[in-house]
């Protein structure tokens, strides 16, 4: 069976394991990124790791997930934000490759959730769209059972999209629940967890709090429901944690905002792999990338 050493390149931790050629997580661990050192201290902890790695068995490749717009053709990272300093323009691909003597392939975090939904899902759908929605919120777009990332590897990112004249992410995300939670509750920081469960027990402030979240959450969906036409709208992130009850709770509200019978053809459902999807969506892209 052959394995592929993956990473999962995030703001707060660089997630890796090894992956079989059939998608299995054989074993997996994390690490902090420390992205305030930068973009090339965190690729030096990707060529330490794989390093460390290869002592003890052989790999077909290195795949990297991570965050950033990312030309997965030269694994150069096109655009990315505040949160890893120096990241814009860093060739990873070329960087690993060289230093670890093994192939390497490189694409977009929310890409390969998206490859990873498409490979291991079983969504029974050839178009579908992903949201995940944490700290912020990103998309991936699956046409025809192709990854669509646009003409600049920029398409997806949805999370820049107004909704009620604010950006989507700002007040759709974990973080804009929390922004919530402040402003109905209490101005303390909260987790997720917190307020869910203030929210099922009722508590007037929350209601408020998390009925405000939903219809920020819901008329988004609703808009990517419009332009794409998806068969299957998948939901990640830490928040699909909550399971049925959340799916649930969204499909209510993106029902109010959207014409019945295109409703009625759309399928709201759960990402089947949140944890490790990066990891195994950037083993699928590079067996992909590999073969041809």
């Amino acid at each position: 069976m052959k394995k592929y050493l993956a990473f999962d390149i995030g703001g707060t931790h660089i997630k890796f394991g090894v992956v079989d050629e059939e998608g299995n997580v054989i074993r997996h661990s994390h690490m902090d990124t420390d992205a305030y050192l930068g973009g090339k201290a965190i690729v030096e902890k990707v060529i330490n790791k794989t390093n460390e790695a290869k002592l003890e068995e052989e790999f077909e490749g290195i795949a990297i997930s991570t965050a950033g717009q990312v030309n997965f053709n030269t694994g150069t990272i096109v655009a990315a934000g505040d949160t890893i300093p120096n990241y814009q323009g860093l060739e990873i691909k070329k960087l690993v490759s060289d230093a670890v003597n093994l192939p390497v392939e490189v694409r977009n975090d929310v890409d390969c959730a998206a490859l990873c939904e498409k490979w291991k899902g079983n969504h029974l759908a050839k178009d579908f769209i992903v949201l995940t929605i944490g700290t912020g919120i990103g998309g991936g777009i699956v046409l025809n059972n192709e990854l669509y990332s646009g003409h600049s590897f920029s398409a997806g990112e949805w999370g820049y999209m107004l909704v009620e004249g604010k950006p989507f992410e700002k007040i759709a995300s974990i973080s804009g629940l929390i922004n919530l939670a402040k402003k109905y509750k209490e101005n303390r920081e909260w987790t997720g967890e917190e307020i869910f469960t203030l929210f099922d027990n009722g508590d007037p402030g929350m209601t408020k709090a998390v009925e405000k979240f939903y219809k920020h959450l819901g008329i988004g969906i609703a808009n990517l429901i419009y332009i794409f036409n998806p068969e299957v709208v998948v939901l990640g992130g830490g928040i699909s944690g909550r399971g049925e009850r959340f799916l649930q709770e969204v499909n209510g509200v993106v029902e109010k905002y959207t014409n019945p019978l295109i409703h009625k053809n759309t399928k709201l459902s759960l990402a089947k792999y949140s944890n490790h999807s990066g990891i195994i969506g950037a083993v699928y892209h590079f067996i992909d990338r590999q073969s041809m």
